[in-house]
């Protein structure tokens, strides 16, 4: 009789179920170098917000999609947040914004052969200027009085600039020149324009928690802290933005 009282607590004890680590899913898009399925570690801010969970002690999923998919997916829960995201992006899903993971250049793009020199960007009025459906570009170059035209992404609208259906693409620096330079067809025909129009933060968005819900913006500001003191921050974005 002793021994049974306590197999019996034992048998209830190994009977319940594990209590689950809260899943950690984010959406991101093809974005390089700072996220890529296609990139080691899917690039720089996605290997930042992995690391920046591990220290903490929580698993990080991410998946990668188109950026009508991200809004999609963070409307319907179905994430905790999203990554890389400029300050207007962040500002219409309701997020809650990290700080600034990195600061990029925003300009154009244009063909060698079609150098289109400017000191104001209304000096370009009724030229052509390519855009991404959906990202968060600052008003005041749509508003410049350009004829805008939309694709799904960035190296579709760098093609288009190639075969002339346009005059030039809004994009960011590192970015451009990632693509431009890893496609045979592109690389010598596009160039960085010059101009920077704007330095977009870079930013992770995170749902507001609900009750009974973690704040993961929280642990990731604190994972991030412990990256800066430990050096490994740096050392992530010097590995992935070269």
């Amino acid at each position: 009789m002793p021994l049974i009282l306590p197999l019996l607590a034992l048998l209830i004890l190994l009977a319940q179920p594990a209590q689950a680590e809260p899943q950690l899913r984010m959406a991101t898009l093809e974005y390089p170098p700072y996220s890529s399925e296609h990139l080691p570690d899917g690039g720089s801010i996605v290997a930042l917000a992995r690391r920046a969970f591990a220290v903490r002690g929580h698993s990080l999923q991410i998946d990668f999609m188109p950026w009508a998919r991200v809004r999609m997916g963070l409307r319907n829960r179905s994430y905790q947040g999203a990554l890389a995201l400029w300050p207007q992006e962040v500002k219409e899903e309701g997020l809650l914004a990290s700080r600034p993971l990195f600061y990029s250049e925003l300009g154009l793009f244009v063909r060698n052969d079609h150098p289109l020199p400017f000191n104001q960007l209304q000096e370009l009025r009724g030229q052509t200027l390519g855009i991404v459906r959906g990202y968060g570009s600052p008003q005041h170059i749509l508003e410049a009085g350009l004829s805008l035209e939309e694709a799904v992404d960035d190296i579709s609208n760098l093609r288009k600039l190639k075969a002339r259906r346009f005059d030039m693409v809004l994009l960011e620096h590192i970015v451009g020149n990632h693509l431009i330079n890893n496609d045979e067809q592109l690389r010598g025909t596009l160039r960085w324009h010059g101009n920077v129009l704007e330095r977009i933060p870079l930013l992770v968005g995170f749902l507001p928690p609900k009750a009974g819900e973690p704040d993961w913006s929280k642990v990731f500001e604190q994972g991030l802290r412990d990256l800066h003191s430990s050096g490994e921050y740096m050392q992530i974005l010097r590995e992935h933005n070269r």
